[in-house]
């Protein structure tokens, strides 16, 4: 277990044991989301299953389109039917739009553009709206890119854009697509850790 993996895991102890007594998490989620995003930009060994990045994304957004505390229509996802299978983690693939979401709901933007198509033998991801406070989007992104062979131009001047090309990872077996539902009530999972400040509180 590497050193960032087991103050993750001190971590989501200690949030979960401060649950049970019934007080807040606080700062723990923020401190959970700093390690989990160091760890996810370190390099890992290639995924055994293929992310399918169509099913990950239309499950993340149905989940934070149902947590945000936003007008309906706020978070615009337009994601094409899938399969769309690519070889990076599905975990680097989410904490990577959640990251996005975070600057766009730390700027108070009036609304985000997810987009996500097949085109010439590959997913192609286009996000726009909000900002990079931390550089924390583009850093996953690119960390993305690399770990999937695909390619990231990404333009953070004013409102932050991206488009992300990722090749398809045809022939490996799919990694299951996360129930919506349960994303949006893991207490201590990505979306909670992201969009910690912004969203509802789960439903025990």
């Amino acid at each position: 277990m590497s050193d960032l993996t087991a103050l993750r895991a001190a971590l989501a102890k200690e949030a979960s044991r401060r649950a049970r007594q019934g007080q807040l998490p606080g700062s723990l989620l923020g401190r959970l989301r700093l390690v989990t995003t160091a760890e996810l930009l370190c390099p890992a060994p290639p995924p055994v299953c293929a992310a399918d990045a169509a099913g990950e994304l239309r499950a993340l957004c149905l989940a934070a389109e149902q947590m945000l505390r936003r007008r309906s229509g706020w978070l615009q996802a337009e994601v094409c039917r899938g399969p769309l299978p690519v070889l990076a983690r599905a975990t680097l693939l989410q904490a990577a739009v959640l990251a996005w979401l975070r600057g766009a709901l730390v700027c108070g933007a009036p609304g985000v553009l997810l987009c996500c198509r097949q085109a010439g033998g590959a997913a192609v991801l286009q996000l726009s709206g909000g900002i990079d406070p931390r550089g924390d989007t583009a850093a996953l992104l690119r960390r993305l890119a690399r770990e999937a062979g695909g390619t990231l131009l990404a333009a953070a001047g004013g409102d932050f854009s991206a488009a992300l090309r990722l090749p398809a990872a045809d022939g490996l077996p799919l990694r299951p697509v996360p129930d919506p539902r349960e994303l949006m009530t893991d207490r201590y999972g990505l979306p909670r850790m992201y969009l910690d400040g912004f969203c509802a509180e789960p439903e025990r």
